[in-house]
C-alpha cells in the first residue's frame, strides 16, 4: 500500500456536494489511492476493507484516544475517562465487556415492546404535522430511556421531557466545523 502523491484525486470530507454522493469518490480512492493523504486538512484515509479492518485493531498505530473527528484530534484536548468510543485497549476492553453484559440480544429483545411503546407515545402526536426532527422529537431521549429500562429505572423516575441537544460545534465558512465558543 502506497501513498499516491501525483493523483488527481481530491477527497474533502467537508465538501457538501461530495457527501451527497460519496460512493464514486470512495471507489476512486480504493482503486487509485488506497492510502490517501489530504495535504490541506493534514489527514490520511484508508479506503480498502482489509486495510481499514487491520487499522481498527492496530490501536498502537491508530489510537482512538483523541477521537475520530479531525477538529477534535487537532484541538488536542484531554478526553474525559470513561468515554468508551475514545478508549484504547486494555481499558476499552474492560468497559466493553461490562457493557456487553447489559446489551445482550436477549435483554434488548425483551425490551422491544417497551421501546416500541415509548416510540409510539413520542411520535403519535407528530402524525399529521408537516415536520419531524429526529433528534429533538425522539433521538435525544431514546438512548437514556433504553439505558433506564435496562437498569430497571421506573419510567416515572425518568426525565419525561426531551433532552435539548446542546451543540458542541458551530458552522463556519465553507461548511467546516469548529468548537463552539464557550459562553
Amino acid at each position: 500500500m502506497t501513498v499516491s502523491a501525483t493523483s488527481e484525486i481530491y477527497f474533502d470530507p467537508y465538501d457538501v456536494e461530495l457527501n451527497a454522493d460519496p460512493y464514486p469518490m470512495f471507489r476512486r480512492l480504493r482503486e487509485e489511492s488506497p492510502l490517501y493523504y489530504n495535504e490541506q486538512h493534514d489527514f490520511y484515509a484508508l479506503s480498502r476493507f482489509d486495510d481499514v479492518n487491520r487499522g481498527l485493531v492496530d490501536y498502537q498505530t491508530f489510537s482512538s484516544a483523541k477521537g475520530a473527528i479531525l477538529e477534535l484530534i487537532r484541538a488536542n484536548i484531554d478526553i474525559p475517562p470513561g468515554v468508551v468510543l475514545f478508549e484504547d485497549p486494555p481499558i476499552h476492553d474492560v468497559h466493553r465487556k461490562l457493557l456487553s453484559r447489559m446489551f445482550t440480544p436477549r435483554k434488548i429483545n425483551d425490551l422491544e415492546p417497551k421501546i416500541r411503546e415509548f416510540c409510539a407515545r413520542s411520535l403519535d402526536p407528530l402524525v399529521g404535522t408537516d415536520r419531524f426532527d429526529f433528534v429533538a422529537d425522539l433521538g435525544a431521549q431514546m438512548p437514556m430511556r433504553v439505558i433506564g429500562m435496562l437498569l430497571g429505572v421506573p419510567e416515572e423516575f425518568q426525565e419525561p421531557r426531551a433532552i435539548t441537544p446542546t451543540p458542541i460545534c458551530a458552522p463556519r465558512p465553507a461548511n467546516r466545523w469548529m468548537p463552539r465558543p464557550k459562553t
